[in-house]
């Protein structure tokens, strides 16, 4: 078993992290979070763009702007809530405290989702040097096991969201590579 949370005895499943049946909690929450990022990326990575900006929700949000979300939520509860990391920059502003979903029409999937994987390895940095899932956070007193947790929770309810989106894009479904429909 290895501590990348992907297991030595699962690996990966079309290129998707089986997240590990044995081993250690950290090792559980770090897989399945890996696996939600992990399906995000698979879900938009190839949508034509002008297909990724053509649909929507009524209330606005967009495959683009789920994907920023996601970025700056890892961002905000790994290293600014529980590590306390100074400078960092956010794509919501007190003006516009829903900017992350705002995405510019010229910003790429590709750009995007190139920022998510950075921010997820810099996140897993920081989850890797913690000394232990009950170690609180830098503020907010919230322990780095109830953040990952949330962030699964998170990432996996906006997978839902882009599913959805991604259905009214082109009508493809499917839960991973390998099971979608021909």
């Amino acid at each position: 078993m290895d501590e990348s949370g992907a297991g030595t005895d699962n690996g990966l499943r079309h290129g998707i992290t089986e997240p590990a049946h044995r081993g250690g909690e950290r090792t559980a929450l770090l897989g399945f979070l890996r696996r939600q990022r992990e399906l995000v990326a698979w879900k938009v990575r190839d949508i034509p763009e002008e297909v990724l900006h053509s649909v929507s929700t009524p209330s606005g949000l967009t495959l683009p702007g789920v994907v920023r979300h996601l970025t700056n939520v890892e961002r905000s509860w790994i290293r600014d809530v529980f590590a306390g990391q100074d400078g960092l920059v956010f794509d919501w502003t007190e003006a516009d405290p829903d900017g992350e979903f705002h995405v510019p029409g010229e910003v790429t999937m590709a750009e995007l989702l190139a920022d998510y994987a950075a921010e997820a390895r810099r996140c897993e940095a920081v989850v890797s040097a913690a000394a232990s899932l009950d170690v609180p956070s830098a503020t907010r007193g919230f322990s780095l096991r109830w953040i990952l947790l949330h962030l699964i929770e998170e990432t996996a309810r906006h997978l839902g969201h882009i599913d959805l989106l991604r259905e009214k894009a082109d009508g493809r479904v499917g839960e991973e590579p390998g099971e979608e429909p021909s």
